[in-house]
């Protein structure tokens, strides 16, 4: 796996205390499994990153002492009460961040008795607006996490069969991108066939392929700890030709919105486009979710791309990445669902996919 070097995460760093500066507190505690892989390069299932005036401390605990302090880009020690108190008693009173997105009531609770002597801000998504654009390093591994799901795809493309159920060309698509060096799936694949499709978050079950249906594919894996996801609808034997036209409609949603993509252009006019050129056929109704999200460390980022949503005035700027995948859905009989991932560049985008 490649990991991002130590200079990399000193300037990641150094963002963290620029951010913690325009939010007009002294410091922050991040203890998600995320984040503090962000920040540190470690993969840590429990820690906490204590910044306070521009010191930092990774407290973990006995499992990953010896590799925090060899790898990590900063002091390191026993996560301890004694040693966490002993590193706030060298601070004055601070304003202390922490992420209201991930701190459950029960942790806050310890927090408060933790940092008596500060005051703690919550913060909706503590690290969100830094890890909103992806530096060179995150850039290149997600088109590298593409280019290995793109190779899947093409690989199961070539399983598809009469019988063929929708749980097998899931497992036959893991299989394969494991084989090539995936890390672990992005998610469960949705692999749906026939009515099956009509269903945005489906879970792959047992259900046969037979001439006549459609399917969607919704796919994503894991390189180098950042996601990959795309979807494509495809048609096994003579299509349903309501549900041909809808894809041609999806195609042109699509391609509505990638048109307009560039720095400076709100998000929500993106979900905006893709929903006046499914107006003209009169079929919007049927359009059920957002057009996209961020990707990258996880999944399901920071934005949200719609019309109406609270990320609609964000302006698009350049090394954001987000997925464009509008849809249909007609319950009963089946959906269609177009989607793409794409950098924002400085005068555009670029395409992750073929």
């Amino acid at each position: 796996m490649k990991l991002p070097n130590s200079s990399l995460l000193k300037k990641r760093l150094k963002n963290l205390l620029d951010h913690l500066g325009s939010l007009n507190v002294d410091g922050c505690i991040v203890q998600d499994s995320i984040n503090l892989g962000y920040l540190t390069g470690l993969s840590l299932s429990a820690g906490s990153l204590i910044a306070i005036g521009g010191d930092f401390t990774l407290f973990v605990d006995g499992r990953y002492i010896q590799v925090a302090q060899e790898k990590s880009p900063v002091p390191v020690a026993l996560s301890e009460e004694k040693n966490i108190q002993n590193f706030l008693a060298q601070k004055p009173f601070a304003k202390c961040a922490f992420d209201a997105q991930t701190t459950s009531f029960a942790e806050y609770e310890k927090l408060q008795k933790r940092f008596q002597k500060y005051e703690l801000i919550p913060i909706d998504g503590l690290l969100k607006e830094l890890r909103l654009i992806k530096d060179a390093y995150e850039q290149d591994a997600l088109r590298r996490s593409a280019k290995l799901l793109w190779k899947g795809f093409q690989h199961i493309k070539k399983k598809i069969k009469t019988g063929i159920t929708e749980r097998e060309l899931a497992l036959e698509f893991e299989i394969f991108c494991r084989k090539k060096g995936a890390e672990k799936l992005a998610f469960d694949p949705i692999i749906a066939f026939g009515k099956n499709s009509a269903m945005p978050h489906y879970r792959s079950q047992d259900r046969a392929l037979k001439r006549g249906d459609i399917i969607l594919i919704d796919i994503g894996v894991v390189v180098d700890n950042y996601r990959s996801d795309m979807t494509r609808t495809l048609f096994f034997g003579p299509p349903d030709p309501l549900l041909k036209k809808w894809q041609t409609i999806v195609k042109k949603a699509h391609d509505a919105a990638l048109k307009i993509c560039r720095p400076g252009v709100k998000l929500g006019e993106l979900d905006a486009a893709a929903r006046r050129e499914m107006a003209k056929d009169d079929v919007e109704r049927y359009y059920i979710h957002s057009l996209g999200h961020g990707v990258g460390l996880e999944i399901h980022e920071h934005p949200r791309i719609k019309f109406d949503g609270p990320d609609k005035n964000l302006l698009l700027k350049p090394g954001m990445v987000i997925t464009i995948e509008p849809g249909l859905y007609l319950p009963a009989k089946g959906g269609i669902r177009y989607e793409d991932t794409i950098i924002v560049t400085k005068t555009g985008y670029e395409n992750l996919y073929p």
